[in-house]
């Protein structure tokens, strides 16, 4: 079954009146009755609705590590109610209740869902032409790969939701059913960095020890060489595995094409719509799955070369690489099916998907293969060397597999969720993932690297962040909303590296750890961007850790990390999650306590002194505010000049355009800025930055004051029409102007930062 994920910052909440929606929680204090017949009563009682158990559907029922999960679904003519949901979590044993968390809303009048049921439905045709229209309008990641879609009430009235995966990202566009007219769209990117003998384990599994970095290759730009790295071992490598052959996935191109323009979710499930020409994308998964298991087993050794795949993760090739020259070893196809796309036509518009696998990588030879191989640090980071070295998917495969390890010894071990592996790509060469690491779908991918960046191959702090939106996918649920900018996502993924990073370490500091972004100061609703709002979230976390290992070491870590897990499942498919919901359920998970590890109560200082100084109120008093504005219209984490709505400028090599951006500043109760306050404005030192070419950019940012709440700096900025560097493939550039807010005395960091992002598209006279 596909299942439309929606871990995505206030998609589309703005469509939903939340004054029709109404909230109500209680724990097992006030009432452990479970039974959903009861829990219903209650609400009703509670929110004043009459509301029936015919209403609801039940569409998640799992056990986790402490309690048990069930969400129903508000619905209407079979339909789900957008954001109306009953989530129950009850002991694993007695099934008493643990909390119950209702957002509900009045049923959809019986004369709104006849009138529906009569009306004349969106069919798949004109459906994946609005989106296709919709998505190449925005001209922003357009090339198409991949559409489900799912039919909602939204403010009483049918919305049709299309995600369609493009090449860097995801967009999702909502159409009225009854009209067949664009009612939202947006777009997210993919979940990115911004940066001897063998011995037994089981009959299944085998290791053999490795050279590995134990946290990264290099900081400041600084080699680490040999001595940066660790004698360990890949472990829980697979004895047997499937053999690929020359194409595994051969047959599924014989009497059928895959062109983009024939996608179809609905027609290509059926017989009738295939021999037309029609595919669906899950059909084909589904096809793929069940080559992948009448493939044959074969041992998995030195003999005929061992790959890097196991019980946690498997580690192979993207596609892309086989168009390399000078690769030193036959390149063979895996057993995993991966999809590949093309361009079909010179404008390189249409694409057809390719169904194909990934690519192994180079076989182990010897059980002392891996612990020899070379890790040099080529400055070009020459990506044909690299494959031939052979290092990097050991550095992978290790640093995957320790994630599980180090997270299941601290309570990651719920059924399914803590076992499933990930699968990791090496070497995507499109221009536009350059210098990049990206998750999707169970998947960390790894682009090729400039020599204006690192190796995030090495990287276990990048990997582990990547990976840490797996885990906090996996529990916090498929239906999980963010009411933010998404911050949360990137913050618990900063910190969730940050706890395998403590575990590795054994607590000890290290080569650049001064230097990780987890160590901030951050204030919340002072940034515009998923990564900057994600240093609060990730920093606040950062600072409750060292506060309880300060206290207890490594239990204090333990402590921590099973705290967050915690929370983390008390917080599963939330329907508009924010900070104060996150930090209200951390508070709730510690009361309760779990024994004999924690005790009721006992980090509840820690967070509480964590949240001090952030601009923070659990009580939900005004904060101070941080205003960025372009001309007049105040850019924010979705509208035009955001990370995910560039501003598109059309200029010849010869011309400029000009913008003015002012800033002002709001202190609260709460918050003070410290006047006089410097504001740094860089061009070419952040996070992927340095494609646009800015006229008078340096590697010294240009500052302004404001000596109090009254004053306002003017930012005049200029830009160019060609690019130092293009980063998308129809030779554009994206890049931003970073806005920072440096309060009177800050000299390490500063605790407001937004984004002004532009693309400029080059014209040729």
């Amino acid at each position: 079954m596909n299942v439309m994920r929606f871990l995505i910052a206030g998609l589309f909440l703005s469509l939903v009146s939340l004054a029709e929606v109404k909230s109500i929680r209680w724990t097992y204090q006030e009432d452990k009755n479970s039974d959903f017949a009861h829990v219903l009563q209650r609400v009703n009682e509670k929110s004043g609705l009459q509301l029936k158990k015919q209403d609801f559907k039940l569409i998640e029922n799992r056990p986790l590590a402490t309690s048990h999960f069930r969400m129903y679904v508000q619905q209407a003519a079979d339909l789900p109610v957008q954001g109306q949901l009953i989530r129950i979590w009850s002991d694993l044993e007695s099934r008493e209740t643990i909390q119950v968390e209702a957002h509900v809303g009045e049923e959809i009048p019986e004369a709104l869902v006849k009138r529906w049921g009569s009306a004349k439905k969106l069919d798949s045709a004109a459906t994946l032409r609005i989106a296709r229209e919709t998505i190449r309008k925005n001209g922003e990641d357009v090339q198409l790969r991949d559409f489900t879609w799912k039919d909602e009430w939204v403010q009483k009235r049918i919305v049709r939701t299309v995600k369609v995966k493009a090449r860097r990202g995801t967009h999702w566009v909502m159409i009225s059913t009854s009209d067949a007219k664009v009612v939202d769209h947006r777009y997210e990117p993919f979940l990115q960095a911004d940066s001897g003998n063998s011995s037994s384990q089981g009959e299944n599994y085998f290791s053999v020890p490795a050279m590995v970095y134990p946290i990264w290759e290099e900081y400041e730009g600084v080699p680490l060489n040999l001595n940066g790295r660790v004698r360990s071992e890949l472990k829980y490598l697979s004895t047997e595995v499937r053999e690929g052959g020359e194409n595994p996935y051969q047959s599924l191109t014989e009497g059928q094409r895959y062109l983009e323009s024939f996608f179809d979710p609905i027609r290509g499930l059926t017989e009738e719509g295939r021999k037309l020409g029609f595919w669906a994308m899950s059909y084909v998964k589904s096809q793929a799955h069940q080559i992948y298991e009448q493939l044959p087993r074969v041992q998995n050794s030195f003999k005929t070369g061992a790959i890097l795949e196991g019980k946690y993760a498997t580690v192979n090739f993207h596609p892309s690489v086989k168009n390399l020259e000078g690769v030193n070893f036959a390149l063979r196809p895996s057993s995993q099916f991966r999809p590949n796309w093309i361009y079909t036509d010179a404008n390189n518009e249409m694409m057809e998907m390719i169904p194909e696998s990934g690519l192994l990588g180079k076989a182990l030879a010897s059980s002392e293969d891996a612990l020899n191989r070379v890790a040099q640090r080529l400055a070009d980071h020459n990506v044909v060397q690299y494959i031939n070295d052979g290092f990097d998917e050991i550095q992978v495969y290790w640093a995957v597999t320790q994630l599980f390890e180090s997270l299941r010894k601290m309570g990651f071990t719920d059924p399914e969720l803590s076992t499933r592996p990930f699968h990791a790509y090496l070497y995507d060469t499109d221009i536009s993932m350059r210098d990049n690491a990206y998750y999707t779908d169970d998947t960390i991918n790894f682009t090729t690297y400039s020599s204006q960046t690192h190796n995030m191959a090495r990287d276990n702090s990048t990997i582990w962040h990547e990976l840490g939106h797996g885990v906090m996918d996996r529990m916090m649920g498929d239906h999980l909303n963010l009411a933010d900018t998404g911050g949360l996502s990137e913050g618990m993924a900063d910190f969730l590296a940050q706890l395998v990073i403590k575990e590795v370490t054994q607590g000890k500091t290290f080569d650049g750890y001064e230097k990780m972004r987890i160590l901030n100061h951050t204030g919340f609703y002072l940034t515009s961007e998923s990564h900057d709002d994600g240093e609060a979230y990730g920093g606040t976390m950062n600072d409750i850790l060292e506060k309880a290992m300060a206290k207890e070491g490594l239990v204090g870590l333990k402590k921590v990390t099973d705290l967050t897990l915690e929370a983390m499942r008390l917080t599963r498919n939330h329907p508009a999650l924010t900070a104060n919901d996150w930090f209200s359920h951390m508070l709730f998970a510690d009361e309760r306590g779990n024994l004999p590890l924690r005790k009721s109560g006992e980090l509840r200082d820690f967070i509480l002194d964590s949240l001090s100084g952030r601009n923070f109120s659990l009580e939900g008093e005004p904060t101070a505010s941080f205003t960025l504005k372009n001309g007049e219209e105040e850019i924010t984490a979705s509208g035009p000049g955001s990370r995910n709505r560039p501003i598109n400028i059309e200029l010849q090599s010869d011309e400029t355009a000009d913008y003015s951006l002012s800033v002002n500043l709001k202190s609260s109760a709460n918050y003070q800025f410290k006047f006089p306050v410097t504001i740094k404005v860089q061009l070419r030192q952040g996070p992927i930055q340095g494609a646009i070419h800015w006229k008078n950019e340096s590697d010294t940012p240009l500052e302004y004051v404001l000596r109090s709440e009254q004053d306002t700096a003017l930012i005049p900025l200029s830009v160019t029409g060609k690019c130092d560097e293009v980063n998308r493939p129809d030779g554009s550039c994206v890049d931003y102007a970073y806005v920072q807010i440096w309060n009177r005395g800050e000299k390490v960091e500063p605790q407001a930062k937004k984004r002004f992002y532009l693309r400029v598209i080059p014209q040729s006279k």
